[in-house]
């Protein structure tokens, strides 16, 4: 999905180039992102439990398709 302009990279740093879109400001688009990942960690314990995921594919998940370091750039 394009997402800015001609951009489709699942990056932070693309949602704050279309925040402008949605009314919001570089700050409020920086506050959601942290308010995102701070649940995130904070959930994934008890989501894994719920889930009835091993440890193993915990280890899996974590850090790879949840919270990985490619759409964390936003410079």
């Amino acid at each position: 999905m394009l997402i800015a302009g001609n951009n489709n990279l699942s990056q932070l740093k693309t949602c704050l180039e279309a925040a402008h879109n949605f009314l919001l400001s570089a700050a409020n688009a920086h506050t959601i992102f942290d308010n995102h990942t701070a649940a995130t960690e904070k959930h994934w314990a008890s989501v894994c439990e719920e889930a009835e995921l091993s440890e193993v594919d915990r280890r899996l998940l974590w850090g790879r398709q949840f919270l990985n370091p490619y759409p964390t750039v936003t410079e």
